[in-house]
């Protein structure tokens, strides 16, 4: 999984703890083990481990540093619990240079927490300022918007859309993808008739929480969502209340698989790509390994967005994009002024057209960077995706909006996966959202 965290609870960070960086690190570049103590090496925490897609591009863009530069990179890849690895190896004192990772849940509080430093000038003394565009930097600022601090320095963009499985759908006699979520009950109906799952969802984590809120602010205008998210007033606030009643007539008519309140999103694209579901909502991260998984899965998907209901505030369905994914965040010792130097040799050799392109072609990526990337955007998935604005409106993404309350509501969530009433989960929402 490349682009959100597994839900568990929020823990304090322990003054003794055993962190991942107190073992021994990967090494990208053979070095001594004295290494990490040298002001000639960078030591990383990246999102992007082994098995993920954009692992081989991260790697080529290292050893490509190394042999340029002789400075050696050790490599600690992130565990799912990334935030809470990284916290606990500042609190041993084994803290990284650099972490490599999503702006999302504990990570959006990083900077205020002294983990991290605003890389608001590092923007302009290593000549990204007129690289970088100016709405995936605001994505990284504190608040989501111009003006904040800026968090870390954003590289993988993504979107967000509706996978559909267009043979399954002809296989149970649905000869188009539902644009409303009346054809898209009339279609669930249709699929369950074939033996064939609808829309499958990991309605116990980060994947079902995303789809809850692409429903949920079907009739809401985006500032309302967004406070909402933020501060709270699911149940008092009539349009949300209204999107929320809408998810649960959804469920309730069977659009979602069964048991789709059990799954995590393993379970979700294990349905999807096996050909047991018809429909999934997934990221752009999945492409290239939609693909990788040999069954045919890529060339039988056409990507749309959510159908939206009579009434709706969008004119088209709905699909996510944005810039929180995997960025870099730098830390107060890679700050540090015998480090920073290095540091700064390290990102912008990731920002390097070539670079970038070579992420877009094995990852899927959209990239944060001005230029043209389309030559490098080999996968069909990626090609249909950046065709997605003509055929889609784009949802307010829940992420920077709801910050630390994340993991409290996909507990939420999960109960509104199964059998909670819409007054159950507004209220449990709002509780979750105050702490």
């Amino acid at each position: 999984m490349d682009h959100r965290t597994r839900p568990r609870s929020l823990r304090t960070v322990a003054a003794f703890v055993v962190s991942a960086l107190a073992l021994a690190p990967t090494l990208v570049a053979c070095g001594g083990d004295d290494s990490a103590a040298s002001s000639d090496a960078i030591d990383i925490v990246t999102r992007w481990s082994a098995g993920n897609s954009a692992a081989a591009a991260q790697n080529r863009v290292l050893q490509a540093f190394t042999a340029e530069t002789g400075i050696k990179v050790n490599v600690t890849e992130g565990l799912e619990t990334i935030d809470d690895q990284v916290e606990n190896a500042v609190a041993a004192g084994k803290s990284p240079d650099v972490v490599i990772v999503n702006l999302f849940d504990k990570t959006l509080g990083w900077l205020d927490a002294g983990v991290t430093v605003n890389a608001d000038k590092y923007v302009k003394e290593w000549g990204l300022e007129g690289k970088l565009k100016p709405a995936a930097l605001d994505e990284w600022r504190v608040g989501g918007a111009a003006g904040g601090e800026l968090q870390g320095l954003p590289f993988s963009g993504f979107s967000w859309p509706l996978w559909y499985n267009t043979d399954l759908l002809k296989q149970a006699g649905v000869d188009r993808i539902p644009a409303t979520t009346d054809e898209l009950v009339a279609a669930a109906g249709k699929l369950r008739a074939a033996n064939i799952g609808p829309l499958a969802v990991g309605g116990n984590d980060w994947t079902g929480q995303k789809l809850f809120y692409q429903i949920a602010q079907s009739y809401t205008d985006a500032k309302t969502m967004q406070q909402v998210m933020q501060k709270g007033g699911y149940c008092s606030t009539e349009k949300v209340l209204d999107g929320i009643k809408l998810f649960t007539q959804l469920r309730d008519a069977g659009v979602f698989v069964d048991n789709a309140a059990g799954l995590i999103a393993d379970g979700m694209y294990a349905a999807y790509y096996s050909g047991k579901a018809a429909i999934m909502p997934a990221g752009s991260w999945a492409y290239t390994e939609s693909t990788a998984a040999g069954t045919g899965i890529d060339k039988r998907t056409t990507l749309g967005g959510f159908p939206v209901p009579s009434g709706s505030t969008f004119k088209k369905p709905t699909a996510f994009r944005g810039f929180t994914g995997v960025g870099f965040m730098i830390t107060k010792r890679g700050a540090e002024p015998d480090r920073i130097d290095n540091v700064r040799k390290l990102v912008t050799k990731f920002y390097a057209d070539t670079a970038v392109g070579d992420f877009v072609k094995d990852s899927g990526i959209l990239p944060p960077t001005t230029g043209d990337f389309a030559s490098y955007a080999t996968n069909p998935l990626l090609s249909q995706s950046l065709g997605l604005d003509s055929t889609v409106d784009y949802a307010v993404l829940p992420d920077v909006w709801i910050g630390s309350a994340s993991d409290r509501i996909i507990q939420v969530l999960t109960g509104a996966y199964g059998k909670s009433t819409p007054q159950q989960i507004c209220a449990g929402l709002d509780t979750a959202t105050k702490g």
